[in-house]
């Protein structure tokens, strides 16, 4: 069988157990959240957390425990190229694409 071309990315998340707290009833719960990214801030993680998790009703109060997790995610080239976002040319390439144009229009 045939390799598939794939895109592939090694991603680390932050995984999140949080003390909730539903603000009719009183009473605590916890709820798991996944993020990107890694926090080493225990603040800004709590921040971001609740930034994302609190509702009307629930309130996230504290993280009770957090673990980083390494995986590796990857999409045939195919799909990766129907839905990624086309970026501009990096650094160097960016200034010499302006100049191209600069100079087509001079020409015109």
């Amino acid at each position: 069988m045939a390799r598939v071309p794939m895109v592939t990315r090694t991603i680390t998340t932050t995984k999140a157990v949080t003390m909730c707290l539903n603000i009719e009833t009183a009473e605590p719960f916890n709820k798991v959240f996944t993020l990107p990214r890694t926090y080493p801030d225990a603040n800004k993680l709590l921040k971001k957390l609740q930034e994302i998790g609190n509702t009307e009703t629930e309130k996230v109060v504290a993280v009770v425990e957090q673990t980083e997790v390494e995986t590796l995610y990857g999409m045939k080239e195919e799909d990766f190229v129907k839905l990624a976002t086309i970026l501009p040319p990096r650094n160097g390439s960016a200034q010499a694409q302006d100049e191209d144009e600069a100079d087509a229009q001079e020409e015109l």
